[in-house]
Protein backbone atom coordinates (compact mmCIF):
# COMPACT_ATOMS: atom_id res chain seq x y z
CA UNK A 1 0.00 0.00 0.00
CA UNK A 2 2.79 2.44 0.92
CA UNK A 3 4.72 1.64 -2.25
CA UNK A 4 1.57 2.05 -4.35
CA UNK A 5 0.94 5.52 -2.88
CA UNK A 6 4.53 6.45 -3.66
CA UNK A 7 4.08 5.46 -7.30
CA UNK A 8 0.72 7.23 -7.57
CA UNK A 9 1.85 10.52 -6.01
CA UNK A 10 5.14 10.55 -7.90
CA UNK A 11 3.57 9.77 -11.28
CA UNK A 12 0.87 12.42 -10.68
CA UNK A 13 3.55 15.06 -10.07
CA UNK A 14 5.72 13.91 -12.98
CA UNK A 15 2.79 14.03 -15.38
CA UNK A 16 1.91 17.51 -14.16
CA UNK A 17 5.46 18.68 -14.86
CA UNK A 18 5.59 16.99 -18.27
CA UNK A 19 2.25 18.52 -19.21
CA UNK A 20 3.61 22.00 -18.50
CA UNK A 21 5.42 21.60 -21.80
CA UNK A 22 3.42 18.96 -23.67
CA UNK A 23 -0.09 20.31 -22.93
CA UNK A 24 -1.43 16.97 -24.08
CA UNK A 25 -5.11 16.10 -23.55
CA UNK A 26 -4.33 12.39 -23.18
CA UNK A 27 -1.75 13.10 -20.48
CA UNK A 28 -4.33 15.25 -18.68
CA UNK A 29 -6.79 12.35 -18.70
CA UNK A 30 -4.10 9.94 -17.43
CA UNK A 31 -3.08 12.38 -14.70
CA UNK A 32 -6.73 12.79 -13.68
CA UNK A 33 -7.16 9.02 -13.55
CA UNK A 34 -4.08 8.72 -11.35
CA UNK A 35 -5.42 11.50 -9.12
CA UNK A 36 -8.73 9.67 -8.69
CA UNK A 37 -6.99 6.39 -7.84
CA UNK A 38 -4.61 8.23 -5.49
CA UNK A 39 -7.60 9.54 -3.52
CA UNK A 40 -9.01 6.03 -3.21
CA UNK A 41 -5.66 4.75 -1.91
CA UNK A 42 -5.35 7.70 0.48
CA UNK A 43 -8.72 7.43 2.20
CA UNK A 44 -7.81 4.62 4.57
CA UNK A 45 -4.62 6.16 5.99
CA UNK A 46 -5.58 9.85 5.90
CA UNK A 47 -6.48 11.50 9.21
CA UNK A 48 -10.17 11.68 10.05
CA UNK A 49 -10.31 15.44 9.50
CA UNK A 50 -9.00 15.15 5.96
CA UNK A 51 -11.18 12.12 5.30
CA UNK A 52 -14.27 14.07 6.34
CA UNK A 53 -13.43 17.20 4.35
CA UNK A 54 -12.47 15.23 1.25
CA UNK A 55 -15.59 13.06 1.31
CA UNK A 56 -17.90 16.07 1.85
CA UNK A 57 -16.47 18.04 -1.07
CA UNK A 58 -16.32 14.99 -3.33
CA UNK A 59 -19.93 14.12 -2.51
CA UNK A 60 -21.26 17.64 -3.11
CA UNK A 61 -19.24 17.94 -6.31
CA UNK A 62 -20.46 14.57 -7.55
CA UNK A 63 -24.06 15.49 -6.75
CA UNK A 64 -23.81 18.76 -8.69
CA UNK A 65 -22.03 16.97 -11.53
CA UNK A 66 -24.96 14.58 -11.88
CA UNK A 67 -27.76 17.10 -11.29
CA UNK A 68 -26.41 19.55 -13.87
CA UNK A 69 -25.61 16.71 -16.28
CA UNK A 70 -22.06 17.80 -16.97
CA UNK A 71 -20.17 15.86 -19.67
CA UNK A 72 -18.53 12.70 -18.32
CA UNK A 73 -15.43 13.65 -20.33
CA UNK A 74 -14.88 16.51 -17.85
CA UNK A 75 -14.54 14.19 -14.86
CA UNK A 76 -10.86 13.22 -15.07
CA UNK A 77 -9.58 16.69 -16.10
CA UNK A 78 -11.34 18.08 -13.02
CA UNK A 79 -9.12 15.83 -10.90
CA UNK A 80 -6.00 17.66 -12.08
CA UNK A 81 -6.97 21.22 -11.12
CA UNK A 82 -4.90 21.15 -7.91
CA UNK A 83 -1.85 19.68 -9.62
CA UNK A 84 0.24 22.76 -8.89
CA UNK A 85 -0.33 22.65 -5.13
CA UNK A 86 0.13 18.89 -4.88
CA UNK A 87 3.39 19.13 -6.85
CA UNK A 88 4.61 21.99 -4.69
CA UNK A 89 3.84 20.10 -1.47
CA UNK A 90 5.53 16.99 -2.85
CA UNK A 91 8.79 18.81 -3.66
CA UNK A 92 9.10 21.31 -0.80
CA UNK A 93 10.76 18.73 1.54
CA UNK A 94 13.91 18.92 -0.60
CA UNK A 95 14.47 22.40 0.87
CA UNK A 96 13.69 21.17 4.38
CA UNK A 97 16.19 18.34 3.99
CA UNK A 98 18.89 20.66 2.64
CA UNK A 99 18.48 22.81 5.75
CA UNK A 100 18.87 19.77 8.04
CA UNK A 101 21.77 18.19 6.16
CA UNK A 102 23.63 21.52 6.13
CA UNK A 103 23.08 21.83 9.91
CA UNK A 104 21.92 25.40 9.44
CA UNK A 105 19.32 25.08 12.19
CA UNK A 106 21.97 24.20 14.77
CA UNK A 107 24.06 27.23 13.83
CA UNK A 108 21.08 29.55 14.12
CA UNK A 109 20.20 28.23 17.57
CA UNK A 110 23.63 29.18 18.87
CA UNK A 111 22.74 32.83 18.39
CA UNK A 112 20.06 32.47 21.05
CA UNK A 113 22.54 31.39 23.67
CA UNK A 114 24.67 34.53 23.85
CA UNK A 115 24.07 38.02 25.25
CA UNK A 116 20.52 37.16 26.28
CA UNK A 117 20.01 38.62 29.75
CA UNK A 118 16.23 38.90 29.85
CA UNK A 119 13.17 37.52 28.09
CA UNK A 120 12.76 40.70 26.05
CA UNK A 121 15.98 40.16 24.12
CA UNK A 122 15.33 36.43 24.00
CA UNK A 123 11.92 37.13 22.43
CA UNK A 124 13.58 39.14 19.66
CA UNK A 125 16.14 36.39 18.99
CA UNK A 126 13.65 33.53 19.13
CA UNK A 127 11.34 35.49 16.81
CA UNK A 128 14.17 35.95 14.31
CA UNK A 129 15.09 32.27 14.53
CA UNK A 130 11.51 31.08 14.03
CA UNK A 131 11.09 33.53 11.13
CA UNK A 132 14.19 32.27 9.31
CA UNK A 133 13.44 28.60 9.95
CA UNK A 134 9.88 29.03 8.67
CA UNK A 135 11.22 30.04 5.27
CA UNK A 136 13.14 26.78 4.99
CA UNK A 137 11.64 24.05 7.13
CA UNK A 138 8.11 25.43 7.69
CA UNK A 139 6.08 23.57 10.32
CA UNK A 140 9.08 21.44 11.22
CA UNK A 141 10.42 24.48 13.05
CA UNK A 142 7.61 24.36 15.64
CA UNK A 143 8.96 21.48 17.79
CA UNK A 144 12.56 22.66 17.34
CA UNK A 145 11.80 26.23 18.41
CA UNK A 146 9.57 25.12 21.28
CA UNK A 147 12.25 22.91 22.78
CA UNK A 148 14.68 25.80 22.81
CA UNK A 149 12.11 28.18 24.33
CA UNK A 150 11.19 25.59 26.94
CA UNK A 151 14.82 25.08 27.98
CA UNK A 152 15.54 28.80 28.13
CA UNK A 153 12.42 29.65 30.17
CA UNK A 154 12.59 26.68 32.56
CA UNK A 155 12.93 29.04 35.57
CA UNK A 156 9.46 30.53 34.93
CA UNK A 157 5.98 29.06 35.45
CA UNK A 158 4.22 27.09 32.71
CA UNK A 159 1.72 29.81 31.84
CA UNK A 160 4.46 32.33 31.06
CA UNK A 161 6.40 29.75 29.05
CA UNK A 162 3.31 28.76 27.05
CA UNK A 163 2.27 32.35 26.38
CA UNK A 164 5.80 33.28 25.37
CA UNK A 165 6.18 30.26 23.06
CA UNK A 166 2.78 30.82 21.45
CA UNK A 167 3.75 34.36 20.51
CA UNK A 168 7.43 33.81 19.70
CA UNK A 169 6.75 30.80 17.44
CA UNK A 170 3.32 31.26 15.83
CA UNK A 171 3.57 34.98 15.06
CA UNK A 172 6.83 34.75 13.08
CA UNK A 173 5.44 31.65 11.37
CA UNK A 174 2.52 33.68 10.03
CA UNK A 175 4.63 36.74 9.27
CA UNK A 176 7.24 34.80 7.27
CA UNK A 177 4.63 32.80 5.37
CA UNK A 178 3.11 36.06 4.16
CA UNK A 179 5.70 36.29 1.38
CA UNK A 180 7.46 32.89 1.24
CA UNK A 181 7.96 31.88 -2.42
CA UNK A 182 7.09 28.29 -1.56
CA UNK A 183 3.96 28.95 0.50
CA UNK A 184 1.12 26.90 -0.99
CA UNK A 185 -1.53 29.37 0.17
CA UNK A 186 0.07 32.10 -1.92
CA UNK A 187 0.22 29.75 -4.90
CA UNK A 188 -3.52 29.06 -4.57
CA UNK A 189 -4.38 32.76 -4.18
CA UNK A 190 -2.36 33.64 -7.29
CA UNK A 191 -4.16 30.86 -9.15
CA UNK A 192 -7.54 32.28 -8.08
CA UNK A 193 -6.90 35.95 -8.74
CA UNK A 194 -4.46 35.77 -11.63
CA UNK A 195 -2.14 38.20 -9.85
CA UNK A 196 1.59 38.16 -10.63
CA UNK A 197 3.67 36.88 -7.71
CA UNK A 198 6.72 39.01 -8.52
CA UNK A 199 4.48 42.08 -8.21
CA UNK A 200 3.01 40.78 -4.98
CA UNK A 201 6.41 39.90 -3.51
CA UNK A 202 7.72 43.41 -2.64
CA UNK A 203 4.36 44.40 -1.13
CA UNK A 204 4.06 41.25 0.98
CA UNK A 205 7.72 41.37 1.98
CA UNK A 206 7.36 44.99 3.05
CA UNK A 207 4.24 44.12 5.06
CA UNK A 208 6.07 41.18 6.65
CA UNK A 209 9.03 43.29 7.75
CA UNK A 210 6.74 45.98 9.16
CA UNK A 211 4.75 43.47 11.22
CA UNK A 212 7.91 41.71 12.35
CA UNK A 213 9.36 45.00 13.60
CA UNK A 214 6.12 45.85 15.41
CA UNK A 215 5.88 42.50 17.16
CA UNK A 216 9.56 42.33 18.11
CA UNK A 217 9.14 45.76 19.68
CA UNK A 218 5.99 44.68 21.52
CA UNK A 219 7.58 41.45 22.73
CA UNK A 220 10.78 43.17 23.85
CA UNK A 221 8.79 45.70 25.87
CA UNK A 222 6.44 43.11 27.35
CA UNK A 223 9.06 40.62 28.53
CA UNK A 224 12.15 42.70 29.33
CA UNK A 225 11.34 42.73 33.07
CA UNK A 226 11.88 38.96 33.27
CA UNK A 227 15.56 38.37 33.96
CA UNK A 228 17.31 35.20 32.81
CA UNK A 229 19.68 33.52 35.27
CA UNK A 230 21.06 30.72 33.09
CA UNK A 231 22.99 32.85 30.60
CA UNK A 232 25.25 30.73 28.42
CA UNK A 233 28.17 31.97 26.41
CA UNK A 234 29.76 30.76 23.23
CA UNK A 235 33.08 31.31 21.61
CA UNK A 236 33.21 34.29 19.21
CA UNK A 237 34.13 31.89 16.42
CA UNK A 238 30.93 29.94 16.98
CA UNK A 239 28.90 33.14 17.01
CA UNK A 240 30.55 34.33 13.80
CA UNK A 241 29.89 30.98 12.12
CA UNK A 242 26.21 31.25 13.01
CA UNK A 243 25.92 34.64 11.34
CA UNK A 244 27.78 33.26 8.33
CA UNK A 245 25.17 30.50 8.02
CA UNK A 246 22.35 33.03 8.22
CA UNK A 247 24.05 34.98 5.44
CA UNK A 248 24.27 31.82 3.33
CA UNK A 249 20.59 31.14 3.88
CA UNK A 250 19.76 34.67 2.79
CA UNK A 251 21.84 34.19 -0.34
CA UNK A 252 20.16 30.83 -0.94
CA UNK A 253 16.72 32.42 -0.82
CA UNK A 254 17.62 35.37 -3.06
CA UNK A 255 19.24 33.14 -5.66
CA UNK A 256 16.36 30.68 -5.46
CA UNK A 257 13.76 33.35 -6.24
CA UNK A 258 16.02 34.81 -8.94
CA UNK A 259 16.51 31.41 -10.57
CA UNK A 260 12.77 30.74 -10.48
CA UNK A 261 12.09 34.17 -12.01
CA UNK A 262 14.58 33.52 -14.82
CA UNK A 263 13.02 30.10 -15.44
CA UNK A 264 9.59 31.70 -15.42
CA UNK A 265 10.60 34.22 -18.09
CA UNK A 266 12.67 31.90 -20.28
CA UNK A 267 10.10 29.09 -20.40
CA UNK A 268 6.98 31.31 -20.28
CA UNK A 269 5.61 29.41 -17.29
CA UNK A 270 3.57 30.58 -14.33
CA UNK A 271 5.89 31.61 -11.49
CA UNK A 272 4.97 28.78 -9.15
CA UNK A 273 5.35 26.27 -11.97
CA UNK A 274 8.87 27.63 -12.33
CA UNK A 275 9.33 27.14 -8.57
CA UNK A 276 8.44 23.46 -9.00
CA UNK A 277 11.02 23.03 -11.74
CA UNK A 278 13.69 24.86 -9.72
CA UNK A 279 13.49 23.15 -6.32
CA UNK A 280 15.26 19.85 -7.01
CA UNK A 281 18.19 20.99 -9.20
CA UNK A 282 18.74 24.09 -7.06
CA UNK A 283 18.98 22.17 -3.77
CA UNK A 284 21.25 19.56 -5.37
CA UNK A 285 23.63 22.24 -6.63
CA UNK A 286 23.73 23.91 -3.20
CA UNK A 287 24.31 20.59 -1.45
CA UNK A 288 27.23 20.06 -3.81
CA UNK A 289 28.52 23.56 -3.10
CA UNK A 290 28.66 22.94 0.67
CA UNK A 291 30.12 19.42 0.23
CA UNK A 292 26.99 17.69 1.45
CA UNK A 293 25.69 16.15 -1.78
CA UNK A 294 26.21 12.50 -0.83
CA UNK A 295 24.70 13.11 2.62
CA UNK A 296 21.82 15.01 1.04
CA UNK A 297 20.99 12.15 -1.36
CA UNK A 298 21.30 9.55 1.41
CA UNK A 299 19.10 11.56 3.78
CA UNK A 300 16.37 11.96 1.15
CA UNK A 301 16.38 8.21 0.56
CA UNK A 302 16.15 7.50 4.27
CA UNK A 303 13.27 9.83 5.14
CA UNK A 304 11.28 10.10 1.91
CA UNK A 305 8.77 7.45 2.98
CA UNK A 306 7.78 9.74 5.86
CA UNK A 307 6.69 12.32 3.29
CA UNK A 308 3.93 9.97 2.14
CA UNK A 309 2.20 10.23 5.51
CA UNK A 310 1.74 13.94 4.87
CA UNK A 311 0.95 13.64 1.18
CA UNK A 312 -1.94 11.25 1.71
CA UNK A 313 -3.71 13.95 3.73
CA UNK A 314 -3.09 16.62 1.13
CA UNK A 315 -4.18 14.38 -1.75
CA UNK A 316 -7.33 13.47 0.17
CA UNK A 317 -8.01 17.18 0.70
CA UNK A 318 -6.89 18.86 -2.52
CA UNK A 319 -8.16 16.57 -5.27
CA UNK A 320 -11.80 16.65 -4.00
CA UNK A 321 -11.64 20.42 -3.41
CA UNK A 322 -10.29 20.95 -6.91
CA UNK A 323 -13.05 18.74 -8.32
CA UNK A 324 -15.67 20.68 -6.34
CA UNK A 325 -14.32 24.06 -7.51
CA UNK A 326 -14.36 23.02 -11.17
CA UNK A 327 -17.91 21.72 -10.92
CA UNK A 328 -19.13 24.89 -9.16
CA UNK A 329 -17.49 27.06 -11.79
CA UNK A 330 -19.09 25.16 -14.68
CA UNK A 331 -22.55 24.89 -13.12
CA UNK A 332 -22.81 28.47 -11.79
CA UNK A 333 -24.66 27.11 -8.77
CA UNK A 334 -23.60 30.01 -6.55
CA UNK A 335 -24.50 32.79 -8.96
CA UNK A 336 -27.75 33.77 -7.13
CA UNK A 337 -25.77 34.19 -3.90
CA UNK A 338 -23.02 36.13 -5.64
CA UNK A 339 -25.60 38.45 -7.15
CA UNK A 340 -26.70 39.35 -3.62
CA UNK A 341 -23.11 40.36 -2.85
CA UNK A 342 -22.64 42.42 -6.00
CA UNK A 343 -22.80 45.67 -3.98
CA UNK A 344 -19.34 44.83 -2.62
CA UNK A 345 -17.97 45.62 -6.07
CA UNK A 346 -18.43 49.31 -5.28
CA UNK A 347 -17.20 48.95 -1.70
CA UNK A 348 -13.72 47.32 -1.77
CA UNK A 349 -13.12 48.18 1.89
CA UNK A 350 -16.11 46.08 2.97
CA UNK A 351 -15.06 43.30 0.59
CA UNK A 352 -11.61 43.22 2.16
CA UNK A 353 -13.03 43.24 5.69
CA UNK A 354 -15.38 40.42 4.67
CA UNK A 355 -12.43 38.39 3.35
CA UNK A 356 -10.43 38.83 6.54
CA UNK A 357 -13.25 38.22 9.01
CA UNK A 358 -14.55 35.20 7.09
CA UNK A 359 -11.06 33.66 7.26
CA UNK A 360 -10.90 34.26 11.02
CA UNK A 361 -14.41 32.92 11.73
CA UNK A 362 -14.01 29.85 9.53
CA UNK A 363 -10.70 29.07 11.24
CA UNK A 364 -12.43 29.26 14.64
CA UNK A 365 -14.94 26.72 13.33
CA UNK A 366 -12.16 24.36 12.26
CA UNK A 367 -12.16 24.95 8.49
CA UNK A 368 -8.88 24.10 6.78
CA UNK A 369 -7.23 27.19 5.21
CA UNK A 370 -7.30 25.61 1.75
CA UNK A 371 -11.05 25.13 2.10
CA UNK A 372 -11.43 28.74 3.22
CA UNK A 373 -9.44 30.01 0.24
CA UNK A 374 -11.48 27.90 -2.17
CA UNK A 375 -14.75 29.28 -0.82
CA UNK A 376 -13.41 32.84 -0.84
CA UNK A 377 -12.27 32.32 -4.42
CA UNK A 378 -15.84 31.65 -5.47
CA UNK A 379 -16.90 34.96 -3.88
CA UNK A 380 -14.12 37.23 -5.17
CA UNK A 381 -13.82 35.95 -8.74
CA UNK A 382 -16.74 38.08 -10.10
CA UNK A 383 -15.10 41.24 -8.70
CA UNK A 384 -11.66 40.79 -10.26
CA UNK A 385 -12.58 42.70 -13.41
CA UNK A 386 -13.25 45.90 -11.47
CA UNK A 387 -11.14 45.52 -8.31
CA UNK A 388 -7.39 45.10 -8.68
CA UNK A 389 -6.39 41.40 -8.42
CA UNK A 390 -3.24 42.61 -6.68
CA UNK A 391 -5.19 44.22 -3.83
CA UNK A 392 -7.54 41.24 -3.49
CA UNK A 393 -4.54 38.90 -3.40
CA UNK A 394 -2.87 40.93 -0.65
CA UNK A 395 -5.92 40.63 1.61
CA UNK A 396 -6.50 36.94 0.86
CA UNK A 397 -2.88 36.01 1.58
CA UNK A 398 -2.66 38.04 4.78
CA UNK A 399 -6.03 36.73 5.98
CA UNK A 400 -5.21 33.07 5.47
CA UNK A 401 -1.69 33.17 6.94
CA UNK A 402 -3.00 35.05 9.99
CA UNK A 403 -4.67 31.77 10.89
CA UNK A 404 -1.24 30.22 11.43
CA UNK A 405 -1.35 32.01 14.78
CA UNK A 406 -5.11 32.10 15.53
CA UNK A 407 -6.66 29.12 13.72
CA UNK A 408 -7.82 27.20 16.78
CA UNK A 409 -7.75 23.82 15.06
CA UNK A 410 -5.12 24.58 12.41
CA UNK A 411 -1.97 22.51 12.23
CA UNK A 412 0.48 25.04 13.83
CA UNK A 413 -1.62 25.51 16.98
CA UNK A 414 -2.37 21.79 17.16
CA UNK A 415 1.34 20.97 16.92
CA UNK A 416 2.30 23.45 19.61
CA UNK A 417 -0.56 22.52 21.91
CA UNK A 418 0.53 18.89 22.01
CA UNK A 419 3.16 20.14 24.48
CA UNK A 420 0.87 22.49 26.41
CA UNK A 421 -2.25 20.33 26.78
CA UNK A 422 -4.32 23.52 27.08
CA UNK A 423 -7.66 24.51 25.63
CA UNK A 424 -6.68 25.47 22.06
CA UNK A 425 -8.82 28.60 22.25
CA UNK A 426 -6.41 29.90 24.90
CA UNK A 427 -3.61 29.92 22.31
CA UNK A 428 -5.91 31.78 19.94
CA UNK A 429 -6.71 34.40 22.59
CA UNK A 430 -3.01 35.06 23.21
CA UNK A 431 -2.63 36.05 19.56
CA UNK A 432 -6.03 37.41 18.53
CA UNK A 433 -5.22 41.08 19.25
CA UNK A 434 -2.08 40.98 17.15
CA UNK A 435 -3.94 39.06 14.42
CA UNK A 436 -6.57 41.81 14.18
CA UNK A 437 -3.79 44.39 13.87
CA UNK A 438 -2.18 42.10 11.27
CA UNK A 439 -5.39 42.08 9.24
CA UNK A 440 -6.07 45.82 9.66
CA UNK A 441 -2.62 46.75 8.36
CA UNK A 442 -3.07 44.30 5.48
CA UNK A 443 -6.42 45.78 4.52
CA UNK A 444 -4.96 49.29 4.69
CA UNK A 445 -2.07 48.35 2.39
CA UNK A 446 -4.45 46.58 -0.04
CA UNK A 447 -6.59 49.74 -0.33
CA UNK A 448 -3.53 51.59 -1.65
CA UNK A 449 -3.59 49.36 -4.76
CA UNK A 450 -7.31 49.44 -5.54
Amino acid sequence: MLRMRFYLYTSFVLLYIINLFATNELLTFIQGGIGLVAVLFSIHNASKTYQLIGIIFASIGAGLFIIYDLPISNLLPYMTSMGLLISLLYLIPFINHFMIVGKFDQSIYQLLQSNTHHLGSFYAKSYLTSYILTLFIFLSMVPLSYQLVKDKTAQFNDRLTHEFATRAILRPLATANTWSPIEVYIALVVGITGAYYLELLPVLLGFSLIMAAIDVGLGYTRYRSYQLTDEKTHQPESHSQSWKHIGLLGLFLVLFVTTAAITHNLLALEFFDAIILTIVPFTIIWALAINRLRTFIHYNREVWHQQLWTMQNFVMLLVPIGFFNEVVQDTGVFEPLLNQLSWLEEQPLWLFIFIFLSAVVLAFAGFHPLVTLSLQGIVVTPFLDTISPLSVSIVMVISVVANDMTGTFNIPITMLNQYFKRNPYQLTLWNIGYALLFGAVGVGIALLFV
